[in-house]
């Protein structure tokens, strides 16, 4: 009778787990801080984004390819676009990543082992002693409220 029962068991803690590591998406709105062209006409282009709804500061630094540099010519430094975003479990890093799939009217195909393509995350708060602030304190962990706000930068 155990063994009948176990079979079902396993199937739908497998179905479970792989439920869990579904890809998600999001759409959010980012800022571009800075956008730096490289090569003539249609080359790359380096961008600097911002997460504008997520407290602390939440950035993507991105290097899009010729493709998305012709889709995107005019993008400069202070434009706030629409972005979506999927999160997906890595199972090579053991951790979960964010794909940056659109900015704005434009596909986005970022290579995720390319060292120019990260995102970055901190909090920074004044150290202020007798009135005078004698410091900056920056914490780069992922709390509850910034995951609440922005899923897309979970980690664990």
């Amino acid at each position: 009778m155990r063994r009948a029962l176990l079979a079902p068991v396993l199937l739908l803690g497998l179905l479970a787990a792989s439920a869990c590591n579904k890809p998600k998406s999001y759409s959010t709105m980012v800022e571009v801080v800075q956008a730096r062209r490289f090569g003539q006409g249609t080359g790359m282009v380096d961008l600097e984004l911002k997460y504008v709804d997520c407290p602390g500061d939440a950035r993507r630094v991105m290097r899009g390819d010729k493709a998305f540099a012709a889709c995107a010519p005019s993008i400069k430094a202070g434009d706030k676009l629409a972005a979506e975003l999927e999160l997906k479990y890595s199972p090579e890093k053991g951790q979960y990543r964010s794909d940056l799939l659109r900015l704005g009217d434009c596909p986005v195909s970022l290579d995720a082992k390319d060292e120019s393509n990260y995102e970055l995350y901190q909090d920074c708060q004044e150290l202020k002693r007798s009135g005078s602030v004698v410091g900056v304190h920056c914490n780069r962990q992922r709390s509850p409220e910034l995951l609440a706000k922005c899923p897309w930068l979970r980690r664990k």
